[in-house]
């Protein structure tokens, strides 16, 4: 059995807007707070068009509970768009992990949201707190895992919403905390976010 390394605290934070409604025209938003910081603009850009939700967390890809989270949700709704992202979590796995994970979970959204158009985020720089000038270590990890990713998005054929190349060269949107953003920064990623669920969902 592998490995599974845990944080000192695990969170999961599920939103699902117009739940009572069928029929509807849905997105899904997963990711972990960074989708949480931009999910609402996005609501509010898509609510003319979408019943959307949202599921961030903590989980790393490979983790047995981070497949259930998403069943959960995923189980009770059919999505016709589904935006992911997961990277700036569990830093404790290697790269080969997380490639791994990416893998597993591109099976788990075609197999229980097979009509589903998925879009595939690039994980956010990480900034030295209080100065936005500065890289954190773990920057050039997010580099090496957007890499990765990038391969294998590219050969499943999911297209790629690039917010770490957005991000980068915006470093007034970052927060004190060198990782989450400030209110324009969440607005810029949330116009983002919608234009590639807007786009995809047209993409027939």
């Amino acid at each position: 059995m592998a490995t599974i390394f845990r944080e000192p605290i695990e969170w999961c934070d599920i939103w699902i807007r117009s739940a009572e409604k069928s029929g509807h025209p849905r997105c899904l938003c997963i990711g972990d707070s960074i989708t949480r910081g931009y999910y609402g603009g996005v609501d509010q850009r898509l609510m003319d068009r979408f019943e959307s939700a949202r599921l961030a967390t903590s989980r790393f890809l490979t983790d047995p509970v981070y497949h259930q989270e998403l069943a959960l949700v995923m189980e009770q709704y059919r999505f016709q768009v589904i935006h992911f992202n997961n990277g700036l979590h569990g830093w404790d796995f290697s790269e080969a992990d997380y490639e791994d994970g990416l893998h597993r979970l591109v099976d788990l959204l075609r197999r229980v949201q097979p009509s589903a158009r998925l879009i595939c985020a690039t994980s956010t720089p990480v900034r030295v707190a209080g100065d936005s000038s500065r890289f954190d270590a773990r920057h050039e990890r997010v580099v090496a895992r957007n890499r990765l990713l990038t391969g294998v998005m590219s050969a499943q054929r999911i297209p790629i919403n690039d917010l770490f190349s957005l991000a980068l060269a915006r470093p007034d949107w970052s927060a004190d905390d060198g990782i989450h953003f400030n209110a324009a920064g969440c607005a810029g990623l949330a116009e983002a976010v919608a234009a590639a669920i807007a786009s995809r969902h047209a993409d027939r």
